[in-house]
């Protein structure tokens, strides 16, 4: 195991202009599993810090009876019937899935559908963790093209250890957790953990301020837009987790870390963008 810096030069150089010559589809088709009722905002959250994380498209999926009203959570999102999911996963390059989910056994299929009918990348968060903590066995066989963001409430659930030991040892557990199953594994919290790629990367962005609802939410859309900026599905990771914790700099800068939102963090992603590409972005 290493521990890996990302200095201000090395975020710059992972932007890179767009060509001019350039269509929605040269930055990403992107599936979002997400959201129930009492919990739509979620997904909203997802989506919109998706888009302003670069993706060119962002698909949504909605139960049928209730898609005109999932319809109006976003604006440039696109919303599919959840019941069709196996026709719409073909041909994306990533599908995010378990912001604002129930864990009911309808979604534990529904996690399995979508797991086994594909295969791009996958970010899991919030209860398709939980999910995953019920069987393991789906984490052995689909870990090599996951990243999996749990905070020490998750990993406590996925591990079998107390929060209170994770605390202590977030390092050796987002490595161990990613030796053994060989997902990307994003430990949150103050100072996140990324394990993957046999090294350690420890974020230092971010403030008190972004211990608000939905944050999480947020981070899950910019990994997914990331999926695709390289190859390397760690380097992603990290930035991801650099970025997010820099907008919510940015918006602390402006609004305070006590009235900051989780919708004000997606406000500040393009602050954060400008600032780490030097307006190349």
């Amino acid at each position: 195991m290493k521990i890996v810096k990302y200095t201000q030069k090395d975020i710059k150089d992972y932007f890179q202009p767009r060509k001019a010559q350039s269509c929605k589809s040269d930055y990403g088709k992107f599936l979002v599993v997400a959201g129930s009722p009492g919990m739509t905002g979620a997904l909203k959250l997802c989506v919109d810090s998706c888009y302003r994380s670069g993706a060119g498209l962002v698909y949504y999926t909605a139960p049928k009876k209730d898609i005109l009203l999932y319809d109006l959570l976003t604006t440039e999102g696109i919303t599919l019937p959840v019941e069709d999911i196996l026709s719409h996963i073909e041909g994306k390059d990533c599908i995010c899935i378990g912001c604002g989910l129930n864990n009911s056994d309808e979604n534990k299929m529904l996690l399995n559908k979508v797991l086994d009918n594909s295969v791009c990348n996958i970010v899991a968060d919030a209860t398709a963790l939980r999910m995953l903590s019920e069987n393991m066995d789906i984490l052995k066989k689909h870990g090599h093209r996951m990243t999996i963001l749990p905070h020490p409430g998750e990993m406590a659930c996925l591990t079998g250890i107390s929060i209170e030991d994770i605390q202590k040892n977030r390092i050796k557990t987002a490595y161990s957790f990613y030796e053994k199953y060989g997902c990307i594994t994003v430990l949150k919290g103050h100072n996140t953990v990324v394990a993957g790629n046999e090294s350690i990367y420890v974020n230092l962005s971010g403030n008190p301020g972004m211990a608000t609802a939905g944050s999480g939410d947020v981070l899950a859309g910019i990994m997914t837009a990331y999926s695709i900026i390289r190859q390397d599905r760690f380097v992603n990771a990290c930035i991801a987790v650099y970025i997010h914790g820099l907008a919510g700099d940015l918006a602390m800068k402006d609004l305070g870390m006590i009235s900051m939102v989780s919708s004000d963090i997606i406000k500040y992603i393009p602050n954060a963008h400008k600032e780490v590409a030097g307006g190349k972005a």
